[in-house]
This record gives C-alpha cells, structure tokens and sequence, in this order.
C-alpha cells in the first residue's frame, strides 16, 4: 500500500481549500483535486509499506509526547513554475523544527525512503498537473480573488492512504497534546 504523512487541514480552512480547488477544477476543466485528497501541508512523501503496524506505534508515541508547536498560516496563493498553483503556508520556526524532527526520525524507520529532504516548502495544492497554459490563466485567475486570512493551529500529524483511481484518504490522525492536557490518547 502507498501511504503518505501530513498535516490535515481542517474546519473552515478546509471547507476554503476545497471551494476554490473545485472553482478552479470547474472553470478550468482541470484534474478534480478537491475529490481525490483531504486539504493538507504534506511532510513526508508517499511511500510504500505493508505492514503500517509499527509506524502507527510510532506516530502516536512520537505526536503524544509534544504539545501543539503552534499556529500556522494560509494568507495568500503561490505557485510552482508552470505545475501547481497553491494556497501560502506560513509557519513560525517551532512548526519548521518539529516538522523536520519528525522527517528526520521517519528516515531512520525501518523500510521507510532514505531520501535526503529538500528544505520543507509547506502548501497546500489547488490545482497540480497542468499544462503552461493552465497554470497562466488559473494563476491570473486567483489573482482576482480574495486573499485567505486564516490562523490554524498546528495541531496533527496524519496518514494517508492511496486507495487507487488516484484518490487518498485519511488513515489515522494523531493530534499533539494541548497546553494544559497531561495525557491524551488516540
């Protein structure tokens, strides 16, 4: 099974992902983002493993032992050359470190990709797989839109499954501690 990790973007953020990923799919005829994955900042790429016995084990001792480490935000749109167009993610220093302790410690589970990461870009994908062309006119597009304004705490680490048909979902969700909580389970 292919599976990835990330932070699942939820509530009213979420529900402004999915809306302007299906505007854009729907004015642009583009590939229909918003039905084949939940919003989400990725921080592990996908990979494959059969048995995810212990790399659950691990994401839930590993998120139970840390408080949130933080708000995050989405205030704008970006865009990678001529691929995706995305919704800007910005985060303070302690998500940066807490999301590279983590990719760090991923790296060194057993069968996981030993891959060297590139710096963490976080944001969340609007529209991907497109032509130069898409990407011009939904990038002009965008441009008329009311900027996101919204403030998030960096409250979970999740894992994805592929299901086929090129659709992901949610396999499991561990959230951080809250200040103030002593124990917390899931």
């Amino acid at each position: 099974m292919k599976y990835f990790i990330g932070h699942l973007i939820e509530g009213e953020a979420a529900n402004w992902h999915e809306s302007i990923a299906r505007d854009i799919s729907d004015k642009f005829d583009t590939w229909k983002l918003h039905e084949k994955i939940p919003p989400h900042i990725t921080i592990f790429y996908p990979f494959s493993k059969e048995d995810i016995s212990s790399l659950v084990n691990f994401l839930q001792n590993w998120v139970a032992k840390r408080n949130v480490p933080g708000e995050f935000s989405i205030l704008d749109f970006g865009h990678f050359e001529d691929r995706v167009v995305f919704a800007k993610i910005d985060v303070p220093h302690p998500i940066k470190n807490i999301v590279v302790q983590l990719q760090d410690e991923l790296q060194k589970f057993p069968d996981m990709p030993h891959e060297e990461f590139p710096n963490w870009h976080p944001h969340a994908t609007l529209a991907n797989r497109l032509s130069s062309q898409e990407i011009d006119q939904i990038w002009t597009y965008v441009q008329t839109l009311k900027k996101p304004n919204f403030s998030l705490p960096f409250n979970n680490v999740t894992l994805f499954r592929f299901e086929g048909d090129m659709k992901w979902v949610v396999e499991r969700t561990f959230r951080f501690k809250e200040k103030g909580d002593s124990h917390r389970f899931f």
